[in-house]
């Protein structure tokens, strides 16, 4: 049986010659042909998705080929098509240089096929990578834009707020991905650019930090950045590699947020603006945490990262590490209320809206965050050290709890009920009426 006909089944390619540029050698086409070592956009495992297929699902659109042919995602490739129009009436770019973009595809597509770990039709890959990076630069320009200008008179629908939460959410998707290095090199012509308001265009990764609401950090540029999972990742982990030696096994018993709090352990926000996720701290009995803003597109991001981690560097899975220490400290909803009031967890995104349900906010959370392991296997004990001696903690903490208990009523129980030697006699045999008369009723009833 035929194929079907993908989202740009139906439109002419571009009249582009491929013959190779003259800027190009055959050097770095050679370079470009041998492509990673392996491959780096994958389909998420099955034991992964499972938990929860539609974190892992584009819902308007397909970037890539692993959901290209998807007929409930084919309605956007006007857009693309409306955007590659759009991006060539910038001033700086000309039909040439997209002619250049267009023969850079078709001579490495075979190196941008190794980027990907599934088995992927090659009918219309070149037109599909061609019109999805399009899409991809048009919208970050005018986002840019957006923001730069502070231009709030905006008539494209897509960065209207609805739209584009769902835009950058389906962005960030692991199997919604082309090449970072096929969007920078589209992006080269257009690095000196300026805006209306005379405003110079940054860097790619600039421009994509501003879609994604990723505050920069210099340590990105020394980096190899694959695609925008890996961007995301980069945002939660930057350099930190906290330490996955120890030997300590995954803890069957951890006691939350609410009961090391009763114990006197310190639950503090980590005041420090541009920590990374992993910078959890635990000195004396401080714990400070790096908040987490929990909006509706928080779990598609997380889950992504994470089965971008245990597809691509399992034992540097810190992320998925980070996720089990959240898991222990809130095991129930009480413990997601205690970290909100401590600042630790925000019900507020910037741009992605609050998460909402009729039930009860903390109750998903908590639902939220517990299922994020299911499938995930055994990450790094990263914080596994840390945990147990949150336990060691509570542990001493209630003992002292319960010896401070007994020094001050002990006082009352001698001067009330054991006075003297009568009375002490007294309360001992009323007590003793007291179970013989419970043992008696609970026989009457088993009779």
């Amino acid at each position: 049986m035929a194929p079907r006909k993908g989202q740009l089944g139906s439109i002419n390619a571009p009249s582009f010659e491929t013959k190779k540029d003259e800027a190009s050698n055959d050097s770095e086409v050679e370079d470009l042909e041998r492509g990673p070592d392996q491959g780096f956009i994958y389909e998420v495992p099955r034991n992964i998705r499972q938990a929860n297929p539609k974190a892992y699902t584009p819902l308007l659109i397909s970037i890539g080929p692993l959901h290209y042919r998807k007929t409930s995602l084919a309605s956007m490739a006007k857009y693309k098509v409306d955007y590659q129009v759009k991006f060539l009436q910038r001033t700086s770019v000309s039909k040439k240089a997209l002619e250049s973009f267009w023969s850079f595809i078709e001579r490495n597509d075979k190196s941008i096929l190794n980027c990907y770990e599934a088995l992927i039709d090659e009918d219309e890959f070149v037109k599909m990578i061609f019109y999805d990076a399009l899409f991809i630069m048009e919208l970050f320009l005018r986002n840019y834009e957006k923001e730069v200008e502070k231009n709030s008179d905006i008539k494209d629908l897509l960065l209207k707020e609805t739209w584009s939460a769902g835009l950058r959410r389906d962005s960030i998707l692991l199997e919604n991905q082309i090449p970072m290095f096929v969007l920078e090199e589209l992006y080269k012509p257009y690095e000196n650019h300026k805006l209306a308001s005379d405003a110079s265009v940054p860097s790619f990764l600039k421009l994509a930090c501003s879609y994604f609401d990723i505050p920069w950090d210099p340590q990105f540029e020394h980096i190899e950045i694959p695609h925008f999972t890996a961007l995301q990742r980069c945002h939660m982990t930057k350099t930190q590699n906290p330490s996955s030696k120890t030997k300590i096994p995954t803890l069957k018993k951890v006691y939350g947020a609410t009961s090391l709090h009763e114990v006197g352990v310190e639950l503090i926000v980590e005041p420090n603006q541009t920590a990374c996720l992993l910078d959890v701290k635990f000195d004396g009995k401080k714990l400070k945490i790096p908040k987490l803003t929990v909006h509706s597109n928080t779990e598609a991001n997380l889950r992504n990262v994470m089965a971008f981690e245990m597809c691509h560097c399992p034992d540097e899975a810190y992320v998925c590490a980070y996720i089990e220490l959240m898991n222990y400290l809130i095991p129930t909803a009480q413990d997601v209320e205690q970290l909100i009031e401590e600042g630790i967890l925000s019900k507020e995104g910037k741009n992605e809206g609050r998460l909402v349900t009729i039930i009860n906010t903390n109750i998903a959370v908590q639902r939220m965050i517990k299922k994020f392991m299911q499938g995930i296997g055994e990450p790094p004990a990263c914080y596994r050290e840390t945990a147990n001696r949150l336990n060691q903690l509570y542990k001493e903490g209630r003992k002292r709890k319960v010896t401070l208990f007994i020094k001050e009523n002990y006082g009352i129980l001698k001067r009330v009920y054991f006075p003297n030697l009568w009375r002490g006699t007294g309360t001992v045999a009323a007590f003793m009426v007291v179970v013989l008369t419970c043992i008696q009723t609970v026989f009457a009833f088993v009779n």
